[in-house]
């Protein structure tokens, strides 16, 4: 969570306000994150594809028998989970923090979270938060801008979508932005009454003249 204590607390409120049964983590790193789920005992699936990270993670994690460690590309683990025998019914939080540098499997990511979890919630770590510079986010160039345009340029359902309602310069660590989103309609009214969170007005276009208004001059 970037030692982000305003980041935290919304976490809190979300996995207890959604009755979140299950967190499936990607981008592992050395678990620091992965370890402030597992104190809720919930089981937390978590992936990471660096093998180095993943040996810092396991001696981390070694008491949390509630955590499922894996090693390997997160949109390939994701696409085994969800041929997997769990309950995809329950509400889910998946943490998506598996991008970096020249790997962006976000979007893949989000396509199979809101495609077979029907109850989940997508929060995106390093995201930029449209209308608060002070919120750092990762930035590859064209393309590979983690923001609002590269999420939804992909076959997602409409989503509800969220920013932090802390303003950067009351936020504390790294100060990285994120995004909160759901597909189904009864979390989100539940995400709306979180009053660290404030809901986007972001809409998608619904036919060719929309979007082409949209698009402006």
């Amino acid at each position: 969570m970037n030692c982000q204590s305003a980041r935290l607390s919304l976490t809190r409120r979300i996995i207890s306000g959604c009755a979140i049964e299950r967190v499936i983590e990607t981008g592992t790193f050395i678990g620091m994150t992965t370890e402030f789920f597992a104190q809720y005992g919930i089981p937390v699936i978590t992936v990471e594809s660096n093998a180095e990270y993943v040996a810092h993670a396991r001696a981390r994690l070694a008491n949390w028998k509630n955590v499922d460690l894996r090693l390997g590309d997160s949109v390939a683990i994701l696409q085994d989970i969800v041929r997997e025998k769990i309950d995809r019914s329950v509400p889910t939080l998946f943490y998506l923090d598996a991008h970096w540098s020249g790997h962006l499997p976000l979007r893949e990511e989000a396509q199979l979270a809101t495609g077979h979890f029907a109850r989940s919630v997508l929060m995106i770590d390093d995201f930029a938060v449209p209308d608060d510079p002070g919120y750092g986010f990762d930035d590859y160039g064209p393309g590979r801008r983690l923001d609002l345009e590269f999420l939804l340029n992909s076959n997602l359902p409409n989503l509800s979508i969220y920013f932090p309602s802390t303003p950067s310069f009351q936020e504390d660590g790294a100060r990285r932005g994120c995004v909160v989103a759901t597909a189904n309609s009864a979390l989100a009214a539940i995400l709306d009454d979180i009053a660290l969170l404030r809901r986007s007005g972001w809409s998608r276009p619904t036919n060719l003249s929309e979007k082409m208004s949209a698009s402006g001059p």
